[in-house]
């Protein structure tokens, strides 16, 4: 949990002037030398050995704290207790090149011993934020810590003014705590930027999934337990969203078809389900809580620096506003060419209620507009469409390579508390699909639409039927250019059901309320965990995101022996 205190007077730092000090803090220093150094250039360069940099130590009452400091490292022993503090601090003029709030700390550092710390960034004014190290990933072995400085934020979201940022702290305190705290390295970077590989065991996890014959998956990334979405920009490049509030964009530099590198794009977000790439200006769309936001990378650093909310305040609660799709083009409803408007679900914000006009529905908000007054109900009566989907379905379902008609589909979490089922409905333009009066298929296809319209299929209720994606790859067996589901598995039911992807064979039925579609499901893809984001690659093929293992699988065909 974040902390704003003032326990203490905002510390006066000691210049360790020594290549290397050993202190007992607490002991009288004189204060520092002034110095007529420049400011260090802050962003990359290791804070431990810059110049005009000033590194003190001290402790309240009953504590001790003995501090080593060199160019290469910092080195404190520590003995404290629960009512009272040790402190380590390095002060940096930052004037000439103040923060802003979009760069990663980085921290390579170990601890032995019981030791929590917590990191402060303390303003000009005296002003300060927390956080706790171990939530980075600090331990006994030296580890690399990444710490975005948009997730430092107060209990009430506040952050911190990152232009007059002046000093760092790591302070020991609220339990009793002792042993060693090493700083191998210590520096703000303007965008994190690292290799990556797939680990064995994620690889190892790929060979177990079931899968029909003739098909292969493949881990392609790891390491992003709770991903939400993922969507890919004109180049290749995967972006990912994970419900902590991060963003990542991959690549594939070895052009192999698996992730070596990765930068951190955003962060910061309280939770993120919507992510949608702009092609027309190089935005990414985030979504989630209520909010709608365009964000900008504008210098070119791979780091989003622009934010604007383009909506804000919808209503939610038990669901939100979930994941996003630009219109085809052209528009299947009104014309309007492609990436006209942004197509998402906003769910109930309770479980069998409605909540606000907007809620349960599919919406959808041009590009250029402002606020909740540009929005168009586009659907009701959908309980929680997690995914929508534009899919370039065949004219004649039996004819897979024929002339294609773009159809909007969305998925549907049924209710928590009932059997009713979930729902993967084929939206059409001012249509009822029944929450939270009606729920699967209407009894009498003579009232279709009268007032509440079937869906292509009922779900097995409490599977949790989210991620949708519609295969056209010609190296697919035409029984599989479809339609398919991910369904999450039970959250509120003791029965098990779900963790698996659906296949949906499709066709085509004339109803009272339009032409429209009826499925049948089947398993796709068995031996997933939480499958959760869907999304059909530039190559055709069709990636999966585990939202418990972290593992994005490439599903592939490569023929039948």
């Amino acid at each position: 949990m974040l902390m704003n205190l003032r326990r203490t007077p905002h510390l006066t730092l000691l210049l360790f002037v020594a290549v290397t000090l050993l202190a007992a803090c607490g002991d009288e220093a004189p204060p520092p030398t002034p110095t007529a150094a420049p400011p260090p250039a802050l962003l990359g360069a290791n804070l431990l050995a810059a110049p005009a940099v000033q590194i003190a130590c001290d402790t309240g009452e009953g504590a001790q704290i003995h501090c080593a400091h060199a160019a290469d490292g910092a080195r404190m022993t520590v003995s404290t207790n629960a009512s009272t503090f040790a402190r380590w601090a390095v002060q940096f003029d930052a004037e000439g090149a103040p923060l802003t709030g979009n760069e990663t700390l980085t921290l390579h550092a170990r601890r032995t011993g019981a030791l929590t710390p917590n990191l402060y960034l303390v303003e000009q004014d005296g002003d300060r934020m927390s956080l706790p190290l171990t939530r980075y990933g600090l331990a006994d072995d030296w580890a690399t810590l990444h710490i975005p400085l948009r997730e430092v934020r107060d209990d009430s979201g506040a952050r911190p003014d990152f232009a007059t940022v002046r000093e760092l702290q790591v302070v020991f305190e609220w339990s009793d705590q002792a042993g060693v705290f090493e700083i191998g390295a210590l520096q703000f970077d303007p965008v994190w930027d690292e290799p990556v590989t797939v680990a064995p065991a994620s690889a190892e996890l790929a060979t177990m999934l079931r899968l029909p014959a003739g098909f292969t998956a493949t881990a392609v990334a790891d390491n992003l337990r709770e991903i939400t979405q993922i969507d890919f920009t004109p180049q290749g490049d995967m972006l990912v969203s994970l419900q902590n509030g991060r963003v990542w964009r991959y690549f594939d530099e070895s052009g192999d078809g698996v992730y070596d590198r990765r930068q951190l794009y955003d962060a910061g977000y309280v939770e993120l389900v919507g992510l949608l790439h702009d092609p027309q200006d190089g935005a990414v769309w985030l979504g989630g809580r209520g909010q709608l936001i365009h964000t900008l990378d504008s210098n070119g650093d791979g780091a989003a620096d622009v934010r604007t909310v383009r909506i804000d305040g919808l209503p939610w609660g038990r669901h939100q506003n979930n994941g996003l799709a630009w219109n085809p083009d052209p528009d299947p409803f009104s014309g309007e060419p492609g990436g006209t408007w942004l197509y998402f679900g906003l769910g109930s914000t309770e479980d069998l209620e409605v909540g606000g006009d907007l809620n349960a529905t599919v919406l959808r908000f041009p590009r250029s507009g402002q606020g909740q007054g540009d929005l168009e109900v586009v659907s009701r009566g959908n309980r929680n469409a997690y995914d929508v989907l534009f899919a370039p379905a065949p004219v004649d379902l039996a004819a897979p390579d024929g002339p294609t008609a773009w159809q909007l589909f969305a998925s549907e979490n049924g209710p928590d508390f009932n059997d009713a089922p979930d729902e993967v409905n084929h939206i059409r333009w001012g249509l009822d699909y029944g929450f939270p009066t009606h729920f699967g298929m209407v009894e009498n296809a003579e009232e279709e639409g009268a007032p509440y319209s079937s869906p292509v299929y009922p779900v097995t209720p409490h599977a949790s039927a989210n991620g949708l994606a519609y295969v056209s790859n010609p190296d697919w067996p035409a029984a599989y250019r479809t339609l398919y589901v991910t369904l999450f598995g039970e959250v509120f039911s003791s029965e098990p059901v779900g963790h698996i992807v659906e296949r949906i064979a499709l066709t085509t039925t004339v109803a009272a309320d339009g032409v429209t579609y009826r499925g049948e499901p089947s398993e796709f893809i068995g031996g997933l965990d939480r499958p959760l984001p869907l999304v059909t690659a530039p190559d055709g093929n069709l990636l999966v995101g585990d939202y418990a293992t972290g593992v994005i699988y490439r599903i592939e065909y490569v023929g039948e022996e």
